[in-house]
């Protein structure tokens, strides 16, 4: 049984979730994408869909708590983030869009990782 820092236990989930996308068809478009307004874990390109994935690793496995911890502000953030990402990327602005949510569960007395990925988790939060 490993005993991982915040720092390590954060990249190690966002990795592992990178590489869930990758072996499902995705294809990254970037990382760690930090603006102004917030950061996103995770935007990858699949079918004509652009997805901005916020990514979760937690050692408790409640979904709901997981979920819960991305709640109005944070769904916010992401959103003006995502659409500062599509403004200076014209390349994508005939895209769809949408938000994932990929939560990575961590069982200590196995020392494995499990993925669970939410499809359009929340919807834009745009203010005009």
């Amino acid at each position: 049984m490993k005993k991982y820092s915040l720092q390590d236990f954060s990249h190690i989930g966002e990795d592992l979730a990178a590489r869930y996308l990758v072996s499902n068809g995705y294809t990254i478009t970037c990382r760690n994408y930090r603006k102004k307004y917030g950061e996103i874990d995770i935007i990858v390109e699949k079918d004509q869909h652009l997805v901005f994935c916020e990514v979760k690793t937690r050692t408790s496995h409640s979904i709901e708590w997981a979920l819960a911890s991305i709640g109005f502000s944070k769904q916010r953030k992401i959103s003006r983030t995502a659409q500062l990402y599509i403004n200076e990327n014209p390349q994508f602005a005939k895209h769809i869009f949408r938000f994932d949510v990929l939560l990575v569960f961590y069982y200590e007395n196995t020392d494995t990782f499990e993925i669970k990925h939410f499809e359009n988790a929340f919807d834009a939060i745009l203010e005009y």
